[in-house]
This record gives C-alpha cells, sequence and structure tokens, in this order.
C-alpha cells in the first residue's frame, strides 16, 4: 500500500512557541536541527520510505518556508505541496484532504525530529494490515524510559500498561476524517484532562483518569465515539514518540541526532 503524508506545521493561533522565540524562527518547525530546519528532518524521514508516494505541508504562513530548500529543489525526490492550514487541527486535516483523493495518508507532526524513514515503514505496514478506518502510532513507556529515562514524562496509562503517542495517524479513507475530530479542540490529551473530556467525552475521561480501561478497550470506545474503527499500531522505537516539545526534549533529540550521524560516519 503506497501513501500520502501530511505533515502539520502551523503555529497554535495566538501562541508563541518559547523554543521558537529562543531560536529567533517565526515557527518551531524551523529550528536548526542536526544542521537543517526541523521540518526537513521529518521530510527526509517520509521521503525516505517506499510507502510514501507524496508529501503535504499544512502550515498557516506558507511563505515561511521559502528558506526550506530541501522542499524547492527536488533533493527529497517525491513531490512536496504546500497547503494553508486552518483554525485548528482538524479542520486542517479536513481542508487538507478535500478535493483530489489522497487516501491512504499517513499525518505526523513537525517536530517529530527523530522520527525516521524505519519508524514509517513500520507504522504504514501495521496500518496496511490492521483491520481498521484510522491507526494511532503508540510506544510503550518502558520501551522509552529503558532507553532514554527522561524521555518521556507524561505516558497514557492504561489498566494493562502504559503507552505515549508517537504523533503519527493513518486515515484509510474519506469516513475516517470523522476520527480526526479529536483534534478540532488541540491534541496534547496527556498535558490536559479538559481536552480529554471535550474530545472523548465524561465516561471516558473518568475510565482514563482512573486507569479502568485497557489499551484495546480504549480504542474500542474510541470506535463507537466517531463511528469508525480505530487501532493502535504499536511502534517499538523509543525515540518515535520523542518530538521537541520544551528544552528538555529538544536536548534529547540533539543528542539522538548526534549519535547517528557519529554512526553514519563510522
Amino acid at each position: 500500500m503506497s501513501v500520502s503524508a501530511l505533515v502539520l506545521a502551523a503555529r497554535r493561533p495566538g501562541v508563541t512557541d518559547p523554543l521558537a522565540e529562543k531560536a529567533g524562527v517565526s515557527h518551531k518547525c524551523l529550528i536548526e536541527m542536526d544542521g537543517v530546519p526541523m521540518i526537513e528532518l521529518v521530510l527526509q524521514s517520509l521521503a525516505g520510505s517506499d510507502r510514501v508516494r507524496d508529501i503535504f505541508v499544512s502550515i498557516d504562513d506558507p511563505s515561511a518556508l521559502d528558506g526550506v530548500s530541501a522542499i524547492h529543489d527536488g533533493r527529497l525526490g517525491k513531490p512536496v505541496k504546500i497547503i494553508q492550514s486552518a483554525e485548528n487541527l482538524f479542520e486542517s486535516v479536513r481542508d487538507a484532504l478535500s478535493g483530489e483523493n489522497r487516501y491512504p495518508i499517513i499525518i505526523c507532526t513537525a517536530d517529530n525530529a527523530l522520527q525516521t524513514a524505519e519508524m514509517v515503514d513500520h507504522f504504514c505496514a501495521g496500518f496496511e494490515s490492521a483491520d481498521c478506518d484510522a491507526a494511532v502510532a503508540l510506544t510503550p513507556a518502558e520501551v522509552i524510559w529503558a532507553k532514554y529515562p527522561d524521555g518521556q514524562r507524561r505516558p497514557y496509562t492504561f489498566k494493562d500498561g502504559k503507552y505515549s503517542n508517537c504523533n503519527l495517524f493513518g486515515l484509510r479513507t474519506p469516513r475516517s476524517i470523522s476520527a480526526a475530530q479529536a483534534f478540532r479542540g488541540g491534541g496534547q490529551f496527556g498535558k490536559s484532562k479538559a481536552r480529554i473530556f471535550k474530545a472523548f467525552g465524561l465516561v471516558n475521561l473518568l475510565l482514563y483518569n482512573f486507569t479502568l480501561v485497557s489499551l484495546s478497550g480504549v480504542f474500542d470506545r474510541l470506535s463507537r465515539r466517531f463511528r469508525v474503527k480505530v487501532v493502535p499500531i504499536i511502534m517499538p522505537f523509543a525515540e518515535a514518540p520523542i518530538d521537541v516539545d520544551n528544552e528538555r526534549t529538544e536536548r534529547i533529540a540533539r543528542r539522538v541526532l548526534a549519535e547517528r550521524r557519529g554512526l553514519a560516519a563510522e
């Protein structure tokens, strides 16, 4: 199965990202990481996967990407189209998928600097084989902590374990877009119980809050709520959920990228 890929790169309306401000750039995705704008690392991970046929970038100010040469000079080897984002994540995804048929599609964020083509391939293989309308990539917290003890501080806690979101999603058909309704009020549910309540309802919030439901039970409930089948794809990569979200994760990402560069040079 070949897929399109959508990269979400927009700023949150009315919010100044402290990492971007510190780096002197307009968008977090433009922070230099390993010698290039961070979004270029994400684009490389997508372009490096044989399963990805084309790439779209959703951003609030398309001109902000004028200086990202990899988008324009063809070095990625796959077409990249820039799309104007909407007011929130759900509407941005919906607008990006309107018009021409871009399904099946995977969606990731522009701050996932440690994402690799191997991770993309693993997710796509799981997505292809799963009986589902939509998929969400998750990594067990113990996998992260075994390699990076400070790599994740707010995993989702279920009855049968703790998991972290990898900011990697899949939508198979146009009807799958209803699953993205959860992001109408924004993501980062681990940081805000109010967002969980708004997106998933009071009962699901209580079940999660008191650790009364398993991972599979959560996805069964989500599938019923959004009337499409949503499944988790388990990722065995410790780096997959570590996006550049604050100074701590930025330090980890820079360290990992430096280690990868060193290994590649050997």
